[in-house]
């Protein structure tokens, strides 16, 4: 017999399951064939690579119709194809019919990894080689409603747990198109269904200078049915225990059914206490299975709002030297007072200043103005002494370029005072060179 004919025998090359099942087999493909019954057959070789109908790597098996390709790389397609050769070492002319996939798939994670009886819940699966759309398996009990291909390494599953599923471990089976497979041993566990519990609220208790904007929020410890989360069972309470109105559609729960989110009707009061509540029992919030949570829950301690913003201006309180101060000394350094502590960048020479009788600003030695530690208080050093027997006058600028408060609020107005102060009539000089002028 002809090896043409020897091959028209060999049977389509069928893709089938790398090994028994729950073996992770990373990087394979499994194929088997028919018999060719020539009597002088040795044995098959089987071709692949990864583009159709080029095969760059070959692997003799001997005579048996099936072998595993090992070594593979994830996530890259390979075609294969199969040559019978006799005892002379003559190989078919022709190769069988070609098949191709990916190795086989693997399934690392699930996560997460347990689910109450009961819950619905999306996994990932990652792992490789995940073709098309694919299949996943969890047993009975769990039923898979939907599954979307992310990338070749990973995999979204929705699955629903029935309430009477068996509680324990699962074997989760990825199976592509083609029908090779993966599995996790034990990948899953089926939880007995507990009482839901609230885990975390935000703000936490005990926060203080909350913004009054705050929207706070509560996390279950699994999945709520959405029903039973509403203004009644989720509520925002005041220092007194009323609870604080919500605005429509509020509290609203996030999309894994894990978090209930309360928005008020309006800004929380300043420098106010509050407490975030769940109602448990048979009129309470239940999970997505039914069960109720066991008792109500309160946050303890509550949390506090933000004291309310300084919109104050500041104002000039006192001066030194007093408005109306004579014999002041010449070497005098003037201070203004504020009547609370001012932003060290707005008070300079050119925003707290030292007038002559003139109306001109006295110049101020280096780092004059200089802001106390508490910040209340402004000093001038004028660069030289001033003059004797004169007149000054403070003068703090006010308005958007003036001096300011910590918060930003500027000096209303530009301060001047009234009549300013004079300083002292200094004696004048020792007189020097003194002789007699009656001589010859």
């Amino acid at each position: 017999m002809t090896f043409n004919r020897m091959m028209q025998r060999v049977a389509a090359v069928v893709a089938v399951a790398a090994a028994a099942l729950g073996v992770v087999h990373a990087g394979t493909i499994s194929v088997a064939w028919d018999a060719v019954t020539d009597s002088d057959l040795a044995g098959y070789k089987v071709y692949y690579g990864t583009t159709a109908g080029t095969y760059t790597t070959s692997k003799d098996v001997g005579n048996v119709t099936s072998t595993t390709l090992s070594g593979l790389d994830a996530c890259t397609r390979y075609y294969i194809a199969v040559k019978a050769y006799d005892t002379a070492g003559l190989e078919s002319t022709a190769y069988s019919n070609e098949v191709n996939g990916l190795p086989r798939p693997v399934v690392t994670t699930v996560a997460p990894a347990s689910g109450e009886q009961g819950a619905t819940l999306t996994l990932t699966l990652t792992g490789e080689s995940y073709d098309g759309t694919p299949t996943v398996d969890m047993g009975s009990g769990i039923s898979v409603t939907a599954v979307r291909r992310t990338s070749c390494t990973q995999l979204s599953v929705d699955v629903r747990i029935d309430a009477a599923a068996v509680a324990g471990t699962r074997d989760v089976t990825v199976t592509n198109p083609d029908r090779s497979y993966g599995t996790k041993t034990a990948g899953f566990s089926v939880t007995a269904n507990a009482a839901p519990s609230v885990t975390s609220a935000t703000p936490a208790a005990g926060a203080t200078a909350v913004a009054v904007a705050v929207h706070p929020s509560v996390t279950f410890s699994e999945r709520m049915d959405a029903t039973s989360v509403n203004a009644t069972t989720v509520r925002l309470l005041d220092a007194s225990g009323v609870a604080v109105a919500q605005a429509a559609g509020s509290p609203a729960l996030s999309a894994d059914g894990l978090t209930a989110t309360i928005t008020p009707s309006a800004n929380l009061k300043y420098s106010a206490t509050y407490r975030t509540t769940v109602t448990g029992g048979t009129a309470g919030v239940k999970d997505a299975s039914g069960k109720t949570m066991a008792a109500d829950w309160q946050q303890n301690p509550g949390f506090t709002t933000v004291a309310a913003p300084d919109t104050t201006p500041p104002t000039v309180s006192s001066t030194a030297p007093a408005d109306g101060a004579t014999g002041v000394s010449t070497t005098v350094k003037p201070q203004v007072v504020f009547s609370e502590a001012m932003q060290a960048g707005s008070i300079t020479s050119a925003t707290v200043k030292l007038l002559d009788a003139s109306g001109n600003a006295v110049a101020q030695a280096a780092g004059s103005p200089a802001l106390s530690t508490d910040h209340k208080t402004a000093t001038i050093t004028p660069a030289a002494a001033l003059a004797a027997n004169a007149t000054y006058k403070i003068q703090v600028v006010g308005g958007s370029s003036g001096a300011k408060d910590e918060a930003g609020n500027a000096l209303a107005s530009t301060f001047n005072q009234g009549t300013g102060f004079t300083t002292q009539n200094t004696a004048p000089g020792a007189v020097g060179n003194n002789r007699r002028t009656d001589t010859h």
